[in-house]
């Protein structure tokens, strides 16, 4: 058993290495500029063990969009289970989250947008891992939807359809991010993004909040 353990943990260290590589590649030089073999090169494994763990380039490319979703889904958990403040509190402090989120961790941020927006291979959606990703990104809004319908129940919000709103909500956080990614936001609009996402949230907010 000892003997099974320990090849089990070489495998998951090996794996771990493969992974390392390939993220410090793919942040610094892109999907495109990256290939297996510079992936190897860097983890000092031999080619035939990268396609021990991995299929291809795009596996381990969204094995990196997973970890990603991973560190946003735990930080949207800790918004929506804080204690203490109100539904209304809560979707402003969603909205700071993902603007955070966008700053603090922009090389996953760019990989999840890079998926959205690639060509063909780069859209899969049938592996078991892209439908992982999927069901987390899924995870995301319904924890949003649930802040939202806490909101209805304790008279902050007015009725609505909560999955409908989520979904602009969150259209809008990414609209933003957009235009921030684009460098319209500083060099041609002249405004910052966490001061615009505010005004965007007031606007929504104008909408959905219960007027006594």
């Amino acid at each position: 058993m000892k003997r099974r353990a320990r090849t089990l943990e070489d495998k998951q260290k090996k794996s771990e290495k493969i992974l390392q590589a390939a993220k410090e590649l793919f942040f610094d030089k892109g999907y495109y500029e990256t290939t297996i073999e510079m992936i190897t090169e860097k983890a000092n494994v031999s080619i035939g063990t990268f396609y021990v763990y991995y299929k291809n380039k795009i596996e381990i490319y969204k094995a990196l969009q997973n970890e990603g979703v991973d560190i946003l889904l735990d930080m949207i958990q800790q918004v929506v289970s804080r204690p203490g403040i109100t539904a209304h509190e809560k979707v402003i402090e969603l909205a700071r989250t993902y603007m955070r989120y966008y700053k603090e961790y922009r090389e996953y941020f760019d990989i999840m947008a890079i998926l959205s927006a690639t060509p063909r291979e780069l859209k899969e959606t049938d592996s078991p891992l892209s439908k992982i990703i999927d069901g987390k990104a899924y995870d995301v809004l319904r924890k949003i939807q649930g802040v939202l319908q806490e909101g209805i129940e304790s008279g902050v919000f007015v009725e609505l359809d909560t999955w409908k709103v989520t979904n602009v909500l969150w259209g809008i956080m990414d609209g933003l991010i957009l235009l921030e990614e684009r460098n319209n936001i500083k060099n041609v609009i002249g405004l910052d993004l966490e001061d615009l996402a505010a005004q965007a949230l007031e606007i929504s907010f104008s909408g959905i909040l219960k007027r006594n």
